[in-house]
């Protein structure tokens, strides 16, 4: 039995908490899977209440685990003061370069494993000294299960969108790199023309209600809808998809991958931003159009001409979602934890061989 501690910020970005989901639901029955949660209102079976606190709870549970799998540095942070014997580090964020001299300055005394879920992350830490064979690349994996592909008119009418709007999605959570407020901006320059398109968001991230405000800065509140705040209710990312027309990356610096594979396997078509980490999963004309970031003009260009060429939209929607199920699936995502915890455990120093998944076409690109 291997017994493994997944420790992890309360509460966790979206693609944590699906990873963890997936992690604890689906992995063998020879692993014994346990949560310790850093943060107040935590639903885990076990947490600390304050940052601070954390490494003495964890202390108290070292014994009692072969693994502790750190989600986040703060996480990371609290686990290096435990006596695990084994310690593994899933980045959330991408590193800047104190974070990275933080955690060299662990791996000085610890044995840590870094996974990374992107080539451009994995890049990161390796070109700023990061030893490779201690960075191990695994791809998220979407639940293909949990995505609905058929339009819905009732959650549509709900949000208060009509039957002649035109919606885009915004992907993901609401943070600095996801730049909705550029999508917002998008709109504006849209809705010159006929004020029909409508941004619609998940509603959840530290910048949900500020891209709520800057529509509103721009007289134009009624053109950003925040999906939860509007309903009253939590809504999974997956649900939003059988509402939109069209799926925006406005991303502007490097940001969780599993958004982005989901909108892929959902079948709507994409429009997004070329960033590094965007260009591993999408490529121009071939799975989505794209465009330079931080010009919402090209971004409108791009919109109107996906929405105008309906034999474009479903070239590009169908070769996405093929891409989805080859490169994404859940059961790979898993499969390469399960391995890599084996490999773990069989090293005496903590070390295990360096593992990476299959690289979708695109990855050249980085």
């Amino acid at each position: 039995m291997t017994r493994v501690l997944h420790v992890h910020e309360h509460p966790a970005d979206f693609q944590t908490t699906r990873s963890l989901q997936q992690l604890q639901r689906s992995l063998p029955p020879d692993f014994d899977i346990h949560t310790h949660a850093i943060g107040n209102g935590s639903p885990a079976s076990s947490h600390s209440r304050h940052a601070i606190l954390a490494p003495l709870d964890l202390r108290r549970r070292a014994d009692s685990f072969d693994i502790a799998h750190a989600w986040g540095l703060p996480a990371l942070s609290a686990a290096a003061f435990a006596p695990f014997k084994r310690l593994l580090f899933t980045p959330t964020v991408y590193p800047s370069r104190r974070h990275i001299r933080w955690l060299r300055a662990i791996m000085n005394y610890r044995g840590v494993n870094v996974v990374c879920s992107t080539t451009t992350l994995h890049k990161a830490f390796v070109q700023h000294g990061v030893p490779v064979d201690r960075c191990h690349l695994i791809r998220p994996g979407v639940d293909f299960a949990r995505i609905k592909t058929r339009r819905d008119v009732a959650l549509r009418a709900a949000l208060g969108i009509q039957p002649h709007h035109r919606v885009l999605l915004g992907v993901g959570e609401s943070t600095r790199a996801a730049d909705h407020h550029q999508l917002t901006w998008t709109d504006t320059i849209l809705n010159v023309l006929d004020r029909q398109t409508r941004v619609l968001l998940w509603g959840r991230g530290p910048l949900a209600t500020s891209a709520a405000r800057f529509s509103a800065s721009l007289a134009q509140p009624e053109l950003l809808i925040l999906a939860e705040q509007t309903l009253g209710r939590p809504l999974d990312f997956e649900d939003l998809f059988p509402a939109a027309d069209l799926v925006a990356v406005s991303a502007t610096a490097p940001v969780p991958t599993l958004p982005i594979a989901i909108a892929m396997a959902s079948a709507v078509p994409i429009i997004a931003t070329v960033t590094p980490t965007v260009a591993e999963l999408l490529e121009d004309r071939h799975t989505a159009l794209m465009t330079q970031p931080n010009v919402p003009r090209l971004l409108a260009q791009r919109i109107l001409q996906m929405r105008d060429d309906p034999q474009q939209q479903r070239t590009l929607a169908d070769t996405a979602r093929a891409e989805a199920y080859e490169f994404f699936p859940q059961s790979e995502f898993v499969n390469h934890h399960r391995t890599l915890y084996n490999q773990l455990t069989a090293q005496p120093d903590g070390v295990a061989p360096v593992a990476h998944t299959a690289h979708p076409p695109h990855a050249h690109l980085i």
